[in-house]
C-alpha cells in the first residue's frame, strides 16, 4: 500500500465521517494529479494499482449466514481477495463493482489492518487475530434491488436462527456462531470504509461542481441521474447526499434539497 504522503490517523472508533472524507479528498486530488484521470466514474482498478493495493479473484467460500464479495488478507500483504462466485453481477453492475472495491480499498487507506496488530484488537481463534474480513447483509449498502435484499436478510436470518437453536445442545453450532461474528470488521470499521468508498466514487468537489451548473430539485430524478454520472448505485448517492446536508427525504418520502439560511444549497 502507497499512502502517496497521505496522513493517516491510528485506526480508531473515534474518527468521524468528516476525518475520512478529508482523507478521501487528499487521495482523490493526489491520484488525479499523478494519473491524469479526468472522468467522473473512478476507474476503480486503476486507482487500486496508484495505491499499490494487489487484487485478484479467488472462489472464495462463505460462512453460512455470511456474505462476501471481497476480502482482505493482512497476512498475504494486504491483498484484495473478489469473489468469484459474483462476478456476473459485477460484470452486469460496474456501479456495485466500483462501491465495492472501494470498501475494500477504504480499509486498507484508513490502515485499519495495523488495528489488529495492537493490544486493543479482538482475538479470534485462540488467540490469532484473523485476517479477512466478511460482510454479512451488506447487500442493501450496493443498490440492489429491495427484493434481493429481503432475501438475503431473510436467509441470513434464517440461517442464524438454526444455528442459535442448535447452539444449546451442540458446541459446533455456537462455534459457527461465533465464527461468523468474528470473521466480520467490527461496525465502526465497516461504516468507516463505507463512507470512504462513497467519498472516494463521489469526491466532493467533482459532485458540486456540477451542483453550481445544475442545482438539486425535489424528488428521485436528480440523485439518479447524479448516480449514473459518477457510475455509483442510486442508494450510495442518496447517503453521500445526505452526508454532505444536501438532502433530507420530505414527507413524501422523496428527496428535497436543503436550502441554508442564506438562500444557497451550500
Amino acid at each position: 500500500m502507497n499512502f502517496h504522503g497521505v496522513q493517516i490517523p491510528v485506526p480508531s472508533r473515534f474518527i468521524s465521517f468528516d476525518e475520512v472524507d478529508s482523507i478521501a479528498q487528499n487521495f482523490d486530488r493526489l491520484y488525479r494529479e499523478q494519473t491524469a484521470e479526468k472522468g467522473l466514474q473512478l476507474d476503480i482498478e486503476r486507482f487500486l494499482d496508484w495505491l499499490e493495493i494487489s487484487y485478484f479473484w479467488d472462489d472464495l467460500k462463505e460462512l453460512e449466514g455470511a456474505t462476501c464479495f471481497a476480502r482482505i488478507d493482512v497476512d498475504n500483504g494486504n491483498t484484495v481477495e473478489i469473489n468469484e462466485h459474483y462476478r456476473d453481477l459485477f460484470e452486469d453492475r460496474p456501479d456495485v463493482y466500483r462501491v465495492c472495491l472501494g470498501h475494500e480499498a477504504g480499509h486498507l487507506a484508513l490502515n485499519h489492518p495495523a488495528f489488529f496488530s495492537t493490544g486493543d484488537a479482538p482475538t479470534f481463534f485462540g488467540g490469532k487475530a484473523d485476517s479477512r474480513f466478511l460482510h454479512k447483509e451488506s447487500w442493501s449498502q450496493y443498490g440492489l434491488t429491495s427484493t434481493e435484499v429481503r432475501e438475503r436478510i431473510a436467509a441470513t436470518n434464517a440461517a442464524r436462527q438454526i444455528l442459535v437453536k442448535n447452539a444449546v445442545i451442540s458446541p459446533g453450532a455456537y462455534d459457527a456462531i461465533k465464527l461468523i461474528d468474528d470473521k466480520c470488521e467490527p461496525d465502526w470499521m465497516f461504516r468507516q470504509a463505507e463512507h470512504f468508498s462513497r467519498c472516494i466514487a463521489i469526491p466532493r468537489a467533482k459532485l458540486f461542481e456540477i451542483l453550481e451548473q445544475d442545482p438539486l430539485r425535489h424528488g428521485w430524478g436528480p440523485v439518479y441521474s447524479l448516480a449514473k454520472s459518477f457510475g455509483v448505485p442510486p442508494s450510495s448517492m442518496k447517503v453521500r447526499l445526505e452526508k454532505l446536508n444536501l438532502i433530507q427525504i420530505g414527507a413524501d418520502g422523496k428527496p428535497m434539497p436543503v436550502v441554508s439560511p442564506q438562500g444557497s444549497l451550500f
